[in-house]
């Protein structure tokens, strides 16, 4: 079964005692937080693996923050998928498979991605899927997605630069559209602190407060703004176009719609690994099937990423009966 980070770390514990054995030992640890560095250290110290985890990418119904029940875990033995600054299991995924010979799969892809659109599946579940009658209208729109404040995909994904040069940015370059930002769900949820300054954006645009699933809301915009945020990645399977700030799992693969507003020579050395064209069917095919592990909390089962929508869409009519 899928833990929560603070409990999986806790069950990793039952490693410790055969620190001493002959047998292969491999640590796991949270991301690139502190059980994920002590992870490395260990399976360093001791000529052992490492695994390092994450939620996945469809993760529940619910906030992970208010314990909601996961049904994916990514788990990588080189890196993190959202930390740039090294190569990940996720960007080899990327960079060697051979999705041209492998229609199984692709054809998994193209019916979760069309599941996705149709019933509107994100990372979490539980946000309404009706539009506030302010974003209705036919106006191009332009929609800055902020983050959580001290998010690691921000550092290691290279976003240093002010989130506020989005707005600034978004304004400029498209003035006859109206900007807004989206406040990121745990920010509403009064569990984390906003990446992007609230107030700032209210002096300058306009914000968008409430609670709205993100593929409804992905919808009726032209154009998304974004540092590292998943909301980049699909925006992109809906054809959208995406201006970044930041190296997520998705910058470079030489994708049409994307636009990137950062540059160094680190961030170039990046790039040049990432030296592969792939279609955003791919891209979808080795991060959200091939990286990783789904598993059912209501069935208590492994299961696969079509599995879980479907169950989703079940225990969603059911949980949150007034979103639908």
């Amino acid at each position: 079964m899928i833990e929560s980070s603070k409990n999986f770390v806790e069950i990793k514990k039952c490693f410790l005692p055969f620190f001493q054995s002959k047998e292969p030992i491999c640590f796991y640890g949270w991301g690139r937080k502190k059980s994920g560095q002590k992870a490395i250290a260990l399976a360093k110290k001791y000529h052992s693996n490492f695994i390092l985890l994450e939620d996945g990418f469809i993760r529940s119904i619910g906030l992970g923050v208010e314990g909601s029940p996961s049904f994916s875990l990514v788990e990588d033995d080189m890196g993190i998928y959202y930390d740039a600054t090294t190569p990940s299991k996720l960007e080899n995924i990327l960079n060697t498979y051979d999705f041209a010979t492998d229609s199984a799969l692709m054809q998994q892809a193209d019916r979760a991605i069309a599941l996705i659109k149709e019933h509107k599946i994100s990372k979490y579940n539980n946000a309404p899927l009706e539009l506030p009658a302010y974003l209705k209208s036919s106006t191009k729109k332009v929609l800055i997605v902020a983050q959580t404040a001290g998010d690691a995909s921000l550092r290691y994904g290279l976003a240093s630069q002010d989130p506020q040069a989005m707005i600034r940015d978004a304004i400029v370059e498209y003035p006859d559209a109206e900007v807004y930002v989206k406040v990121h769900p745990d920010v509403l949820a009064g569990k984390k602190e906003s990446n992007v300054d609230v107030d700032y954006a209210k002096a300058h645009c306009k914000v968008i407060t409430e609670n709205i699933n993100p593929i409804v809301l992905l919808e009726v915009f032209d154009v998304v703004y974004t540092q590292t945020s998943q909301m980049g990645f699909e925006a992109l399977l809906l054809g959208k176009g995406v201006k970044l700030y930041g190296l997520p799992f998705y910058a470079g693969w030489s994708l049409g719609n994307v636009a990137l507003n950062v540059k160094s020579e680190e961030i170039e050395k990046i790039l040049k690994r990432r030296d592969r064209n792939l279609s955003v069917e791919e891209l979808f095919a080795g991060a959200y099937i091939l990286y990783t592990r789904y598993y059912n909390p209501y069935k208590m089962r492994d299961s696969d990423i079509i599995d879980t929508i479907m169950e989703i869409i079940k225990q969603r009519r059911v949980e949150y009966p007034k979103i639908i």
